[in-house]
């Protein structure tokens, strides 16, 4: 699914304008949404007490179209100028065209307007907001996000800002938020996400075949994408045809990280694991891993070059390296740097050593996926967690596009960043994959991916999208409460049921 920027939407819009829809239609069937929405979600208006905040602009605009249409199924409306009066032309017209209505400036210390209403709509900033809400807007907000109403935005609430998911604390809080023609990346990034409520896509009239060749830079993979994008398997497949996936992970106390991500590379196809694993953790790897081979080395191998290791990485289709290493990733990381001849993941104690050492990512000769948690972000950044978190969509981009790496950022929502390309915005998942061991799934699923030759950034956001299908079948199962990382592993078996059916459905289709 398709996540519109804002230079992209005014693009489509224009574009639809060439081919001959005026724009004062599109606002007067995005008013004429707003109005349906309405009544189908909270019943016949007639006599309810209905107050529109309308700013100055084409977002005001779509406010004045649905006042009139629902004062004209019998609403009470009010039309609440929080901006003065519009100043666009399109919003001007719909203005002139409202029916005799009560319309009130709205002055700060006033918020006691909004004490009576039914429902609030919100039609006060649209794509167009980025900063933060001047201190009147925020104070009205406030008062109207405490209010016991039914809320409803239009296209966006206000105080979001469209293309990044940042949102104002004081943002409008809607019920549901109707979005015209597509969902932005605001929809579904956070923290903005948060102040949407349920998302309605509803259209304006831009035509349906315009839309969907419009190009974006931003996207939500879903299972039809998904199914497509897994390689198929070849009749007459080895396992040398599967890849070769070399797991450096683990160290004494954390070996449940190495035997979490080396299941989920084995349930996700990989031909072949290798754990490369200090000689002290063998005895508890081997029983538990028993299709994978073992490359076993004692610390001081390390100190002398690692010629075992080394050896390893240069057979290795992929490779994932930083999963329970601990201290070991001193030692371990650099060899994993310098002799890795294919893609990489590096995943926890691997992104503390690059963010320790300032190690320079685009010396890397391979294509790399990093997967950080907000945390490790931070320490690679410099910047806070809630730094982090209030800008999520463009930290990602940036760090990829410095980096020339792919990079998902996890999280609810994970954003997997393309290299000065695409972002996808993961839809699966749970709160029940926040405990310590789901990024070592995670990172066995890519690195399997990437064994089984799939292209880093596919890889990234397919491996994401598993991931959290296998978490939304364990809370299913399992409850969120209940569930555990290893039971995501043991659920990619019903994962990749569901997607092959897809696909069976397809071909008899």
């Amino acid at each position: 699914m398709k996540l519109f920027a804002k230079r992209e939407i005014t693009a489509l819009e224009s574009a639809a304008a060439q081919e001959g829809l005026p724009l004062s239609d599109m606002m007067e069937q995005a008013g004429q949404a707003i109005a349906r929405e309405i009544l189908n979600r909270w019943g016949p208006v007639a006599k309810k007490k209905i107050l529109l905040l309308c700013g100055k602009g084409n977002n005001g605009g779509d406010g004045f179209v649905c006042a009139r249409i629902l004062a004209g199924w019998g609403a009470n409306c009010t039309v609440l100028l929080v901006q003065g009066p519009p100043t666009t032309g399109l919003a001007q017209e719909a203005f002139l065209r409202l029916p005799k209505l009560p319309v009130i400036p709205w002055e700060a210390g006033r918020e006691d307007i909004l004490a009576h209403a039914q429902i609030l709509v919100d039609c006060v900033y649209g794509f167009g907001f980025r900063g933060r809400l001047p201190e009147d807007m925020a104070a009205l907000f406030r008062r109207a996000n405490r209010l016991p109403c039914c809320r409803i935005s239009a296209d966006l609430p206000s105080g979001a800002v469209c293309d990044s998911g940042q949102a104002d604390p004081d943002t409008f809080q809607a019920h549901v938020t109707v979005a015209f023609t597509g969902e932005k990346p605001a929809h579904r990034s956070f923290p903005a996400k948060g102040y949407c409520g349920e998302t309605v896509v509803r259209q304006v009239g831009i035509p349906g075949a315009l839309a969907d060749a419009w190009e974006t830079a931003a996207f939500v993979p879903q299972l039809s994408r998904a199914a497509q994008a897994f390689p198929s398997l070849d009749p007459q497949a080895n396992k040398g045809d599967q890849g070769r996936l070399l797991l450096v992970c683990g160290s004494y106390g954390m070996a449940g990280a190495c035997i979490m991500a080396a299941k989920a590379a084995l349930r996700t196809g990989a031909g072949l694991v290798q754990v490369a694993c200090p000689k002290d953790i063998y005895p508890i790897l081997a029983p538990a891993l028993p299709q994978a081979v073992f490359t076993v080395y004692h610390p001081k191998d390390l100190e002398e070059g690692g010629e075992a290791l080394s050896q390893a990485l240069k057979a290795a289709s992929a490779c994932v390296a930083g999963c329970g290493l601990g201290e070991l990733a001193a030692l371990v990381c650099p060899i994993v740097f310098r002799h890795c001849a294919s893609p990489l993941v590096i995943d926890a104690d691997g992104l503390n050593f690059c963010a320790k050492t300032g190690y320079d990512l685009t010396s890397l000769p391979v294509p790399v996926v990093l997967t950080p948690h907000p945390g490790e972000m931070a320490r690679l950044t410099g910047r806070s967690i809630p730094e982090i978190q209030a800008d999520r969509f463009f930290t990602a981009k940036a760090f990829a596009d410095q980096n020339n790496a792919v990079v998902a950022l996890k999280g609810a929502g994970t954003l997997v960043a393309q290299p000065h390309g695409r972002v996808a915005v993961n839809s699966t998942g749970n709160p029940g994959m926040a405990k310590g061991g789901s990024g070592d799934v995670l990172a066995g699923i890519i690195g399997s991916l990437l064994a089984q030759g799939v292209e880093a950034f596919q890889a990234a956001w397919l491996g994401v999208f598993l991931h959290g299908m296998a978490g939304d079948l364990c809370r299913e199962e399992l409850s969120q409460r209940a569930m555990l990382p290893t039971d995501l592993a043991e659920a990619l078996p019903w994962v990749f049921q569901r997607l092959e059916n897809w696909a069976k459905r397809q071909r008899i289709g």
